[in-house]
């Protein structure tokens, strides 16, 4: 009764076969695999009755070889392939059928049905080749988006007779955020953008080329009055960043005069800059006056600072990537902390200098460096 009760009600297809592979006992889920009503419609058919010829073949001859060897299968898969092209699969046992003689008299088998599983981890593997290719192609798509960015982003450093220029300009990934350029350059002035969209990546990466661009052709006039450049570079940006904004900061150098030149910053959201005064030999941190960020549409009013700059002096700028770089103890630097390089290194080249803090920034940070997208420009007059 017991046993009669599990080939009645198991799911796997228990089966009994004679010498010559015909079935002479079959669970109840047998004949509802080859869509037959009853038990009894198997007795004495074979694989070949049921399957393709390449299938039965190959079931029939393994059959006959552990009864020939005496030998076993165990929890083996199968691929199934039926006469009308269809296939399934299934894990499979197999072993000899003894009675009382101690002889095999037959096969004995039981199979699982797993085509499911086996459809499902075939989806699995497709869908996971299918997401390295297009991991493959993105991340050929970022190493050639930075290649593009950095020829564009700073671009060639313009060269003035009354002014030193250094830059540095570093992503946190293959695409950067920062953006530095320089929209009007002339005999008696020189003027830069240093801004930085927020968010990371290919998005922000393309906004900053939009930013140059605008800078660069549409708002080169605008750069006598930086505060109107910013509000210009304003209402073009609105609305284009989802949940973003650009901080930028716009500075005209006036080089018109012989003894010294005169400097107007408009600002938005950037931090404060260093200042080092050749004639004193020390530093000042300069805040200049921030209301909004650019992007929004708001921006309506915008503060100018202006400084009077004496021959030997070196302006430093950055993007809050620098001030925001903390140690491993999870200390911040900020602006105070670059007071002491700065010093120490204020009477070198400009390039060297920046170059110097950038070192600076590497030790400070020690093996997590640069933690986000990182923009120095340092300005000395002549």
């Amino acid at each position: 009764m017991l046993f009669d009760a599990l080939l009645k009600q198991t799911q796997d297809q228990v089966y009994f076969k004679d010498r010559e592979s015909r079935f002479i006992r079959v669970s109840s889920a047998v004949p509802q695999k080859f869509g037959l009503i009853s038990p009894d419609e198997m007795i004495g058919k074979t694989d070949f009755d049921f399957f393709s010829e390449e299938h039965a073949r190959e079931a029939f001859e393994d059959e006959q070889r552990l009864i020939r060897n005496k030998e076993k299968l165990v929890n083996i898969t199968e691929k199934e392939t039926w006469p009308d092209g269809t296939v399934t699969w299934v894990t499979s046992t197999k072993v000899p059928l003894y009675l009382g003689s101690g002889e095999p008299v037959g096969i004995m088998g039981i199979t699982r049905d797993i085509t499911a599983q086996v459809r499902a981890q075939k989806a699995l593997e497709e869908s996971k080749e299918q997401l390295r290719q297009k991991n493959e192609l993105m991340e050929i798509d970022f190493q050639n988006a930075g290649r593009v960015q950095r020829r564009l982003i700073p671009g060639s450093l313009p060269k003035h007779p009354k002014v030193d220029i250094g830059v540095l300009n570093l992503s946190y990934s293959d695409v950067g955020g920062d953006i530095i350029t320089f929209p009007l350059v002339s005999e008696k002035y020189l003027s830069f953008l240093l801004g930085d969209v927020s968010g990371h990546g290919l998005s922000a990466g393309l906004f900053t080329i939009l930013v140059k661009h605008l800078a660069d052709f549409y708002m080169p006039g605008e750069f006598s009055h930086p505060e109107q450049a910013l509000i210009e570079l304003d209402q073009h940006m609105k609305g284009l960043i989802p949940s973003g904004f650009v901080a930028a900061m716009v500075g005209t150098l006036d080089l018109s005069e012989i003894e010294f030149a005169k400097l107007t910053v408009a600002n938005a959201a950037q931090p404060p800059l260093l200042w080092y005064r050749a004639n004193l030999e020390s530093i000042e941190i300069v805040t200049c006056p921030s209301e909004n960020v650019i992007g929004l549409g708001i921006c309506e009013n915008i503060h100018v600072t202006q400084f009077t700059i004496d021959p030997g002096d070196c302006m430093l700028f950055m993007t809050d990537g620098v001030i925001e770089c903390h140690n491993p103890q999870g200390d911040e630097l900020g602006t105070e902390g670059l007071l002491e390089v700065f010093q120490d290194s204020s009477q070198l080249p400009v390039q060297e200098i920046v170059q110097r803090i950038d070192q600076f920034l590497k030790d400070f940070c020690v093996d997590d460096y640069p933690q986000d997208d990182t923009t120095l420009l340092a300005l000395r007059l002549n």
